[in-house]
């Protein structure tokens, strides 16, 4: 949920374009939203922007995060605007998590994209830090970073400041659109990027620090296994791969389907209506039907890559301009395909240790949840840590047989 536009920074690889200009969800829709969300079961809603704290109505915003039982939810800010009081806010509210931005260790890495604010984007890190909740941070790795993220992560790992380092690459969408010649990863470099966390990823474990590169699958289309040896992934990065799994409330009230999107780029019309002119929960009923009609359908793999990240020798912005109707010539004939539904999963194929899950889910029961999709594939939710472990309904089995019955119940996904 974009709950604002306007940001008080201009990042040249920003997905929203026009951050100057203001324009707020109103608070009492976006307190509806995360009603919605809870009464239909969704496994997390993330708030963000623009630069969601500034919102006008902040404060009554976070405590509407009381509200949600069943349903993570996550705050994405750019961590620069950080007052005492929103600090206090965030750390009374009911966020599951909270997610900040940091792009190198020094200001020259930091800002090379993003404006050179280390000094202050570490000082609201640390004040994140001390509201209690799990810090996330997300770092857009391009052409003037990348090859020294590590020093970060290694940073990160070493003050305790988040548990997770997200890696992403820039997408041609919105304001990073006239930077992307000076921003966006070649080919090889994903591959680079994926190498680099390979490399580091079970160190950094150790010393916990979950460190991924959600890029790498729509990209490459490369399984990053050294990550994912088992059943879990990244929400993130099944929303990527699994395209009917998000769905997205834009500022001006937009409810947008996903499955043919990226950044705030639209193939055809993603659009199902307007917040302002029905419920959320509406909007998400029809967003379901579409879905489990097979109505909406995805971009190829490869063609989504070519377009999202100008990928490939076919690659070129006219036609992505022509795909997305951003010009009046006929956009190229391209054949979407069916939805690939999460238990056709690449994930699938690897080896389960149903004894694993099991003590996860003892350690730390209420911090999980057990969701049956209507494929019978079971779906259990880290909330704290936003991450998704699927197993069969034979495999699911046999980790209840080591559990105790009161963490046992699934619900419909």
């Amino acid at each position: 949920m974009d709950a604002v536009n306007e940001c008080n920074l201009r990042c040249n690889y920003c997905h929203p374009g026009k951050v100057w200009l203001e324009q707020q969800l109103p608070a009492a829709v976006v307190i509806d939203a995360l009603a919605a969300a809870e009464d239909a079961g969704i496994l997390e809603i993330v708030l963000t922007g623009g630069e969601v704290t500034l919102h006008k109505n902040l404060p009554e915003l976070l405590e509407a995060t009381h509200g949600l039982e069943r349903c993570a939810s996550t705050l994405i800010t750019n961590a620069t605007k950080l007052t005492d009081q929103i600090q206090r806010n965030l750390a009374a509210s009911n966020l599951t998590r909270i997610c900040t931005s940091v792009d190198g260790i020094t200001n020259e890495l930091h800002g090379s994209a993003r404006g050179k604010n280390l000094p202050t984007v570490l000082e609201g890190l640390q004040r994140l830090h001390d509201t209690g909740k799990p810090i996330t941070v997300i770092t857009v790795v391009h052409q003037g970073n990348w090859r020294r993220v590590i020093e970060l992560s290694d940073y990160l790992a070493e003050s305790g400041l988040a548990t997770q380092h997200h890696l992403c690459a820039p997408s041609f969408s919105g304001q990073a659109r006239q930077h992307y010649p000076r921003l966006a990863l070649r080919e090889n470099d994903f591959h680079e990027v994926q190498a680099l966390v390979d490399r580091h990823h079970h160190r950094l474990l150790h010393q916990g620090l979950y460190l991924t590169f959600n890029s790498m699958w729509p990209a490459t289309g490369i399984r990053p296994l050294t990550v994912n040896p088992g059943r879990t992934i990244t929400l993130q990065q099944l929303s990527e791969q699994v395209k009917d799994t998000l769905c997205n409330i834009r500022p001006n009230g937009e409810f947008r389907l996903q499955a043919a999107t990226w950044g705030r780029e639209m193939v055809g019309n993603a659009v199902i209506g307007s917040i302002h002119d029905r419920p959320v929960s509406d909007l998400l009923a029809a967003a379901q039907s579409l879905l489990t009609d097979g109505d909406a359908w995805q971009l190829p793999r490869t063609v989504e890559a070519q377009h999202k990240f100008q990928l490939g020798v076919a690659a070129d912005e006219e036609i992505t301009d022509q795909l997305i109707g951003r010009t009046d010539n006929a956009p190229p004939n391209i054949e979407m395909t069916p939805i690939t539904s999460v238990d056709q999963h690449w994930l699938m194929s690897n080896p389960l240790n149903a004894s694993t899950v099991a003590a996860q889910l003892r350690t730390d029961p209420s911090n999980k949840r057990i969701v049956q999709h209507p494929t019978g594939t079971v779906l259990v939710f880290d909330r704290q840590r936003s991450l998704i472990t699927l197993l069969r309904p034979s495999e699911w089995q046999a980790v209840r047989d080591e559990l105790p019955l009161a963490i046992t119940e699934t619900s419909p996904a």
